[in-house]
C-alpha cells in the first residue's frame, strides 16, 4: 500500500493524489446514502450512467490500441501505450458492475422474460464484461497480432452493444432501437481516443503535426457521432409512435432539454468549429481545453440515456448526489489510471525512428501544418 500511495504522489503530484483519494471517498458516502427507498432508483440510475462512461473508456482504450495495431500510424503510437494504461481502471469497474447488477431491481424496468431476469443478466454482462477485460489486458501488456486486434474489435461492438440493451433499454419499460448498441459503442470510441490525445497532449507527447492528425481523427468521430444521433432522432420524429416518442419527449423536459442542447455543443458543435480549421489542431492549449468539454458532454451524454427513464418528470436534471458519484468514480479511475500513464511516460518523449533514419539518412521533414 506504501508504494502504490508512493507512485500515485509521484504520477499524480501529492496534491493531486490527495484530491483524486478524498473525491472517490466522497462518491463512497454519496451512494451508500442514496440507497433509501425513496432515492435508491435515482442512485442506481446515475451510478450506472456514469459507469457506462468510464467504463466505455476502459473498453475503448482497449479499441483504440487494437485498431492502430491494424492500421500502421506513426503518430498514434505514443497514444497507443496510453490507451493500455487505462485499463488499470478494469478490477474497479468490475467491482462496481457487480454492485449495479446486485442492485437491478431499483433500475431495472424493462418487460419481465427470461432474458432480462436479474439471475440471467448479471451471469450475461459479468460474463462477456470479464471476457473483454481480459482481452484487453494481453492487449496492454505485448503488441498485439492483427488477428488478436480484429478480434478484440469485434468483441469490444458485441459486449458494448449489450451493455447498451441491457442498461439503456433495460431501464425504460417501453423504448426499443435498434440503433442504441451502435450509438454506445462508438460513443465510447469517441471518449476513449479524447481522454487518450488529452493525456498524450498535456505529457508533451505529440508535436504539431500528431496533433494534426490526432485532431482531424477526433473531428471525424465527432461527426459520425453527430450523424447517428441524428439518425436516432429522425427515425422518432418520422415514426412518431408512442413508445419512441415518450423516450425523446421525456428528454426534453424538467431541464434535461438544457442537457441535450449541451451534449450537442460540447460533443459536435464545438470540436467541429474549431477542428476544422488547422490552427485548432495546432495549439496544445486550445485542443486540450476542447477535450476536456468534449470529454464533459460525453459524460453528459451518458446520464441522458438512462437517468430520465428512472425519474418522475419533476425530478431535476442533475443533483449533488449525481455529481458526488460522478466525482467518486473520476477519483478512482484517476488513482487507478496513473501509475500506468506514468510508466508509459519515458518512452512517450522518445522519437520514433523511420527506416531512413536508421540507415543514417535525413529523416522527413515535418509537413507544414497548415
Amino acid at each position: 500500500m506504501t508504494r502504490w500511495w508512493r507512485e500515485l504522489r509521484v504520477a499524480l503530484g501529492p496534491r493531486v493524489a490527495i484530491i483524486a483519494a478524498v473525491a472517490a471517498g466522497a462518491g463512497l458516502v454519496a451512494f451508500a446514502t442514496g440507497l433509501g427507498d425513496a432515492a435508491r432508483p435515482r442512485t442506481f440510475a446515475t451510478t450506472l450512467a456514469s459507469w457506462l462512461f468510464f467504463a466505455g473508456l476502459v473498453a475503448a482504450g482497449g479499441a483504440f490500441r487494437a485498431l492502430f495495431a491494424v492500421i500502421s500510424a506513426q503518430w498514434a503510437r505514443p497514444l497507443s501505450r496510453i490507451a493500455g494504461a487505462l485499463f488499470g481502471f478494469a478490477p474497479v469497474a468490475l467491482a462496481i458492475l457487480v454492485v449495479i447488477l446486485v442492485g437491478s431491481d431499483a433500475w431495472l424496468r424493462a418487460e419481465p422474460s427470461a432474458w432480462m431476469s436479474g439471475p440471467v443478466l448479471g451471469v450475461r454482462e459479468l460474463a462477456f464484461t470479464v471476457a473483454l477485460f481480459g482481452g484487453g489486458f494481453v492487449l496492454r501488456d505485448r503488441e498485439p497480432a492483427v488477428g488478436f486486434a480484429v478480434a478484440y474489435l469485434i468483441a469490444y461492438a458485441v459486449v458494448l452493444s449489450l451493455w447498451a440493451f441491457d442498461f439503456v433499454l433495460g431501464a425504460d419499460p417501453v423504448f426499443e432501437s435498434t440503433l442504441i448498441g451502435v450509438y454506445v459503442f462508438m460513443t465510447a470510441f469517441l471518449a476513449g481516443t479524447a481522454l487518450v490525445t488529452l493525456l498524450a497532449v498535456l505529457r508533451g507527447a505529440l508535436d504539431a503535426r500528431a496533433r494534426r492528425d490526432a485532431g482531424a481523427l477526433i473531428l471525424a468521430l465527432s461527426i459520425f457521432w453527430a450523424y447517428l444521433f441524428w439518425s436516432q432522432y429522425l427515425t422518432i420524429w418520422y415514426g412518431n409512435l408512442p413508445e419512441e416518442a415518450g423516450f425523446a419527449l421525456r428528454r426534453a423536459e424538467g431541464g434535461w432539454g438544457v442537457i441535450v442542447l449541451c451534449v450537442i455543443g460540447l460533443v459536435f458543435a464545438l470540436p467541429f468549429v474549431t477542428l476544422l480549421h488547422p490552427a485548432g489542431r495546432r495549439s496544445a492549449r486550445w485542443l486540450a481545453a476542447l477535450l476536456v468539454l468534449q470529454l464533459v458532454g460525453l459524460w453528459l451524454d451518458c446520464q441522458l440515456l438512462i437517468i430520465p427513464s428512472l425519474t418522475p418528470v419533476d425530478a431535476p436534471a442533475l443533483d449533488l448526489r449525481d455529481l458526488a458519484i460522478a466525482l467518486g468514480l473520476l477519483g478512482a479511475f484517476a488513482l487507478s489510471v496513473a501509475p500506468g500513464v506514468a510508466a508509459a511516460s519515458p518512452s512517450l518523449t522518445t522519437p520514433i525512428a523511420t527506416p531512413g533514419d536508421a540507415r543514417g539518412a535525413p529523416s522527413i521533414p515535418e509537413r507544414n501544418p497548415s
